[in-house]
């Protein structure tokens, strides 16, 4: 790094300037583009940050360590999911039990599709169980790894690809397919790509987000409960 280099990155809240000017100039490309599915902000954001890094040589845990603001909004931002969860209370509580069934057949074929992709191509068995909690938040899905045999880090870019892609294609091949029901939409976004998904549900309406973030929650718990004891069974 540059001297001059050296002295920004040394600010203590680089890394949020950074993030937060990133996702910002990602929203001004996506508004622009006509909300153009494959210039979401997340998916734009991430790469300006990622060309920063690697144009200045930034190393990642000095961004990191003065990112960690931001970390610690994430627990209040999920928390926040609930007020579109009340806001549909009724709806879903109409729908729980075709609910838990979409999420246990739904997440349980999630996993099988990837890992049935990863075996044709030979993968190891380490990448293997890294990509099963790919469809979970990245926190959930790091620890889910590391219990089971796989590498959390490895784990994390799954779930960050896999919402990445599901937030840019999710919604578009719903429409595509004439779903129309904002309920299924962010169902299925949230089952498939977690955070991400849900932050793009946030777009189409409240009852979207809602059960997005439902989905996100339940696959998560899911998955965190029944996966390890699936492994130890079958390995």
């Amino acid at each position: 790094m540059t001297p001059i280099t050296d002295l920004i990155t040394g600010f203590p809240l680089f890394g949020v300037c950074l993030t937060l000017l990133a996702f910002y100039i990602g929203q001004i490309i996506y508004q622009r583009s006509g909300n153009f599915a494959l210039f979401q902000p997340v998916v734009t954001g991430l790469l300006l940050v990622i060309a920063c890094l690697i144009i200045f040589d930034i190393p990642y845990s000095r961004y990191y360590s003065s990112s960690l603001v931001l970390h610690s909004l994430l627990g209040p931002a999920t928390v926040a999911l609930a007020i579109p969860l009340f806001q549909n209370a009724k709806r879903i509580r109409e729908l729980f039990l075709p609910i838990l069934c979409t999420v246990l057949v739904g997440g349980t074929l999630t996993i099988i599709i990837a890992l049935a992709v990863l075996w044709m191509f030979d993968a190891s068995s380490i990448t293997m169980l890294s990509m099963a909690p790919k469809s979970i938040t990245t926190p959930i899905a790091m620890i889910v790894s590391e219990h089971i045999g796989g590498l959390p880090a490895l784990s994390a870019l799954f779930v960050l690809v896999t919402g990445a892609i599901g937030a840019m294609v999710g919604i578009p091949i719903l429409n595509a397919i004439n779903i129309e029901d904002d309920g299924v939409k962010g169902f299925t976004m949230g089952l498939t790509s977690h955070a991400i998904g849900t932050a793009r549900s946030l777009e189409e309406s409240p009852e979207c987000a809602a059960f997005s973030a439902l989905a996100m929650g339940l696959t998560g718990v899911a998955t965190a409960l029944l996966l390890p004891v699936a492994v130890a069974l079958l390995i």
